[in-house]
């Protein structure tokens, strides 16, 4: 009954009062408005960059490689040592049994110079397994060529995918539109590019002898990397034909997907334990461990966010203290007539929340919808962009964060509540006859 009395009377209060209180109901909209929005996009962002390194970096959620050294374990794919035959027969036969493992990729890093219609040049690429990349890949990032048709399409045994600047470097006429995913329906782009006839010759040093080696390929696929350093030297093999080129059965990475991201600390303990028991000299590493750039990303994106966050609730909360001085303190004659009418301080205290509460609610349902539809707009508007020093184009979009939205709604409901308090305590340190007295 008193609950329901309390109810009634609050909501009743926010009505008569509530133009007191304009201001600070359109400050804790926006505020709630912009944190949603903002953590929205933020975790939009930290999504495509992990994507980045996860589908079109190809790490899939575990890299498993044999570091060399502290350095190397800091540093993907430098100073790496080889996995042979032998030791791959092990591990593979522990990846086939884990039930989290969804595909699994060798690669190994090939360097050396590239040759073609007069012109040499320096290649650095990666040999990998075409079909296992793709699937690491997904289907957004699968179809990986700004031209032509990526490794996984071609059937010529000595295909390669050159990056823009390489090819361009070799004389071909390239396409220079960037790479971006592709979206839920969406069919890929397809580009023909033309190079000078003939081959082109790949020399490197072989693994193990020490001998240099050359290999003749065919460009059937042009790739954007994103960064024009690595344009100008990529080149990307099938890896039997950069095992060919290196004279090695040697392998340097695998790259694991998993069912789902949660799963990816119990894979890696699970995985690196049966490698503790089987001998094997081989560690097990997340794709975030040496992903630098991302940390700095996710670092950069979340301090701004905070520093956002602070200055909301800073904000909100002394707009609330201010307008509930000013409302409670107007009303001292209203509160010290319901506590001569036998009501508790208690009562008057969890009234003045109320109605403090009511009105957050108010602000954080319209802030929360109005962040809802922005969302929803930007996600439908399919805008793209190009990050500076970048060349591939990514989307501008907001993540749906339900979490947020409910963290958010609570928090300000709960500063209301508190910023009731202390005007609240004021007036009920006063006496009652005083407070009836006081004009």
């Amino acid at each position: 009954m008193k609950g329901m009395l309390l109810m009634s009377l609050s909501a009743r209060n926010v009505l008569r009062h509530g133009r007191r209180s304009t201001g600070t109901f359109v400050i804790m909209l926006v505020s709630v408005l912009a944190l949603n929005v903002l953590f929205g996009y933020v975790a939009a962002n930290l999504k495509l960059t992990q994507d980045a390194f996860m589908r079109w970096g190809a790490r899939g959620h575990l890299v498993i490689e044999r570091p060399t050294s502290p350095l190397a374990e800091t540093f993907e794919g430098v100073g790496q040592q080889p996995i042979d035959a032998a030791m791959q027969r092990a591990i593979e036969a522990i990846l086939a049994v884990d039930p989290a493992v969804t595909a699994v990729a060798r690669s190994i890093g090939v360097s050396g110079l590239v040759a073609g219609d007069g012109v040499t040049g320096i290649f650095e690429g990666v040999g990998y397994d075409a079909d296992a990349v793709r699937r690491i890949k997904g289907p957004a990032y699968e179809y990986d060529v700004v031209a032509g048709q990526p490794l996984w399409m071609t059937e010529h045994a000595d295909a390669v995918v050159l990056g823009q600047g390489l090819a361009g470097i070799l004389g071909c006429d390239v396409p220079q539109e960037g790479f971006a995913p592709l979206r839920v329906g969406e069919s890929p782009t397809e580009r023909r590019f033309h190079c000078p006839p003939g081959p082109l010759q790949l020399s490197a040093v072989t693994e193990h002898t020490g001998y240099i080696n050359a290999s003749y390929v065919r460009p059937t696929g042009v790739m954007d990397w994103g960064i024009k350093e690595v344009n100008d030297r990529l080149a990307v093999l099938p890896l039997s034909s950069a095992q060919r080129l290196l004279g090695t059965d040697d392998i340097s990475t695998y790259r694991v997907l998993l069912r789902s991201d949660s799963e990816m600390q119990e894979a890696r303990t699970r995985i690196g334990e049966a490698f503790g028991r089987e001998g094997i000299d081989a560690r097990v590493f997340l794709w975030s461990d040496r992903a630098t750039f991302y940390r700095e990303v996710r670092g950069v994106l979340l301090t701004f966010f905070g520093f956002v966050f602070a200055v909301a609730i800073v904000v909100g909360f002394t707009s609330l203290l201010n307008s509930s001085y000013t409302n409670f303190m107007r009303r001292k004659r209203e509160l010290a007539t319901l506590r001569s009418l036998g009501y508790s301080r208690g009562f008057v205290t969890a009234m003045a929340a109320l109605e403090n509460a009511w009105l957050a609610v108010g602000a954080a349902i319209a802030g929360t919808l109005g962040a809802l539809a922005i969302t929803h707009a930007v996600r439908a508007a399919g805008w793209m962009w190009t990050p500076p020093g970048s060349s591939n184009a990514v989307p501008v979009t907001i993540a749906w964060v339900p979490g947020t939205y409910g963290a958010v709604f609570a928090g300000f409901v709960l500063l209301a509540v508190l910023a009731s308090l202390f005007p609240t305590r004021r007036i009920l340190a006063v006496p009652i006859r005083s407070a009836l007295a006081d004009t």
